[in-house]
């Protein structure tokens, strides 16, 4: 009895795991699911996925359709969403700055959270003008390929980086830019570590060049990110610095704003390259 006890808890955290892992196939390009389609895509057998889907239904995580019978998210995830929010309004405070920095600087401009995998996008600011990087916040954005991603593993606790180095054991490769080794990796975490942002050009999408740089919390340690996704082909030298720049105090006004502090190091590698 003891024993059966014992395991429970390992079972649950399994059974949780799972959960996540089949609530992350929904986006806006797939939002419903039939049973046999969500098993298939998770490599899962019907019935595990069922059960799972059961309990996330009970919870309001995910809702059935009475008629189609396909798979949906849940009124649950709003409910959380605005919790999140009101507790600790990131977007509310992020946005008006995503605003300023794209009237500044004329591109497409986001602010990303890590998600445990990726960089989730929770705010976006777009140009008055027709040619401009379109960002799908829906999309979570890979933590080796994007200026989000590298700047915020440049900045973040060891553990988190050997997770990502882990990964790329198995890389996915975007683009010929995408980083492909442990080596090159903490190259360009070495590289941003100095330049105190990073800048990834085509390293995910062919025609996009993003700069980014880390949002501190009050403990001076990396909470989100702030950045401009450029169009490659209209980047020179120079325009290059000039957003680079804008993001920098960007990033320093998102910081303070938080209620953060930027560490005295940062402040000094941003004007030295002023």
């Amino acid at each position: 009895m003891n024993e059966s006890k014992e395991k429970r808890p390992g079972s649950t955290m399994k059974t949780i795991d799972k959960a996540m892992f089949l609530l992350g196939f929904f986006s806006p390009e797939t939002p419903e699911y039939r049973l046999s389609d969500l098993a298939r895509a998770a490599d899962m057998d019907k019935v595990t996925t069922m059960r799972i889907l059961a309990s996330l239904v009970a919870s309001g995580f995910v809702e059935q359709h009475p008629e189609t019978r396909r798979y949906r998210l849940g009124t649950a995830v709003l409910r959380l969403a605005r919790i999140r929010e009101a507790s600790f309004p990131v977007i509310a405070v992020l946005q008006p700055i995503l605003e300023t920095l794209t009237g500044e600087v004329g591109e497409s401009t986001h602010a990303c959270l890590f998600s445990g995998k990726g960089m989730t996008t929770i705010a976006i600011a777009e140009p008055h003008r027709s040619t401009r990087v379109f960002i799908d916040p829906a999309q979570p954005l890979p933590i080796h390929a994007t200026a989000s991603g590298l700047v915020f593993l440049a900045y973040a606790d060891d553990a988190i980086v050997n997770e990502a180095l882990r990964r790329l054991n198995v890389p996915t490769t975007y683009t010929d830019s995408t980083v492909k080794s442990e080596i090159e990796l903490r190259q360009r975490l070495e590289e941003i570590r100095k330049n105190g942002c990073a800048i990834s050009s085509r390293s995910f999408e062919n025609d996009v060049t993003g700069i980014a740089a880390p949002i501190f919390n009050w403990h001076g340690q990396i909470q989100a990110t702030i950045s401009a996704a450029c169009i490659s082909t209209r980047m020179t030298p120079e325009l290059e610095r000039e957003v680079e720049g804008a993001v920098l105090r960007a990033s320093v006004t998102a910081t303070r704003a938080m209620g953060g502090e930027p560490p005295k190091t940062f402040l000094m590698k941003i004007r030295e390259n002023a």
